[in-house]
């Protein structure tokens, strides 16, 4: 912890868990993101370049011209009801046949978190996540007074086997990315899928997917999501919460999440976000609904993930061709993100400095681990920048690298690079 941070709970009434709270590194990376000339690969943000704007316009007038006072209106805690028929037509297109009544719109997927675990989690509960895991989520549940217990995972992503060995005391909730994970980009395999699902139901342990990427799969296979696969097994679909977004496919902007839940769990959820915000804004969920009643996200999607696949394959044979054996990192089949580990002995958090006075940024991968962090990692993200952006972001990176295994991050040749590209 700062010693700012130290001083303001001194100093200040904040609440214990407040001064505790770590700072998002993506978020304040963000910052360094706007200098003129930074090629950033740090950002989960979707590629601004790929906006449909115009079909956002549309949506936005039509709201206002159909139903003006309607939009301008408070709104259902739960969300409008057109919409929520829309998001379930979205489920039944991912494999999923849910209910309206089993969805509840939220301010962007990252509320939905921070409702489930404000409805679940008493301090000093038990979450379960894997390991490195979303970092907005670790905030979110330490929030609420979680201890995590955490899983490792590998290319099949979470090994659920570990957790299904344990006869100790069960989690409140299992947390997972399930489809190309923040950070690893790894997706979980279908026999763990099941199995997690079968382990949930005898340990009465309630299943947290998170799927804000799904729809940006570039190559392979989808696997159906939990709560799809619960239904084939009595009782399971009672465990399950699936929780996806907007803000990958259509716009961040908007804030619209959306939370698919048992019934149980979905009034529950109603009610604390009763407390918090009353509901979503009903302007963007009325223009929301008309967008996905448009059909202009289903046309886009094979163009959105033609971009996002190109710009990976720029991406990974940028990083293979400048570093060879010294980095190690798989090729996800879609999301946003690269996962990597050096094998030379260079730490990632000691490298974004020189990486930044280059001209590039990245997020060190200590920031995705409640503790014992791999220093070795790193994420980095291919969305926002075009295949020519993105070599030249790696050739700073490489440049930056040469330097901090040379003894010399600061060298003033390193300077004047990021003199250069606009700092």
């Amino acid at each position: 912890m700062d010693q700012d941070t130290l001083r303001y709970g001194a100093d200040t009434p904040l609440a214990r868990r407040v001064v505790a709270m770590r700072s998002s590194a993506v978020r304040d990376l963000l910052r360094d993101a706007q200098r003129p000339g930074m090629l950033s690969l740090a950002g989960g943000l979707p590629a601004a370049d790929q906006f449909d704007v115009e079909g956002i316009e549309r949506a936005f007038a039509q709201a206002m011209r159909e139903a003006p006072r309607q939009a301008l209106q408070y709104g259902a805690t739960d969300g409008q009801g057109s919409l929520r028929e829309s998001l379930a037509a979205l489920m039944a297109q991912r494999g999923a046949a849910v209910e309206p009544a089993d969805v509840v719109v939220t301010a962007g997927s990252q509320q939905a978190l921070d409702l489930l675990a404000r409805a679940l989690v008493d301090p000093g509960d038990r979450v379960a996540l894997e390991r490195p895991s979303y970092l907005a989520a670790l905030q979110a549940f330490a929030l609420s007074g979680a201890r995590f217990v955490t899983v490792p995972a590998d290319a099949d992503g979470a090994c659920v086997e570990r957790l299904v060995a344990d006869n100790g005391p069960a989690p409140k909730f299992v947390y997972l990315v399930t489809n190309f994970a923040n950070p690893t980009g790894a997706t979980l395999s279908l026999e763990r899928r099941r199995a997690l699902i079968g382990w949930a139901l005898r340990r009465r342990v309630v299943l947290v997917e998170d799927d804000p990427y799904g729809e940006l799969r570039v190559e392979g296979v989808a696997h159906p999501p939990l709560v799809a696969l619960a239904r084939e097994t009595p009782g399971a679909a009672h465990w399950c919460a699936y929780v996806s977004t907007l803000s990958k496919v259509m716009s961040p902007g908007l804030r619209i999440g959306f939370a698919v839940l048992p019934r149980w769990l979905r009034d529950a959820v109603v009610r604390v976000k009763q407390a918090l915000d009353l509901h979503t804004g009903t302007l963007v969920q009325e223009v929301a609904d008309r967008y996905l009643r448009s059909g202009r996200l289903a046309q886009r999607l094979p163009q959105l993930r033609a971009t996002y696949g190109a710009r990976r394959d720029a991406l990974c044979d940028a990083l293979g061709a400048r570093f060879g054996d010294s980095l190690r990192f798989g090729r996800p089949e879609g999301g946003m993100f690269v996962w990597a580990r050096f094998t030379d002995g260079t730490d990632a958090s000691a490298l974004l400095p020189a990486a930044r006075d280059e001209g590039t940024i990245f997020v060190p991968g200590a920031a995705f681990y409640d503790d014992a962090p791999d220093p070795s990692a790193l994420r980095l993200s291919y969305a926002t920048l075009d295949p020519g952006q993105l070599a030249e972001a790696v050739e700073r990176l490489a440049r930056a690298h040469r330097r901090l295994r040379a003894g010399n991050p600061t060298a003033a040749a390193g300077l004047e690079a990021g003199a250069a590209a606009g700092h």
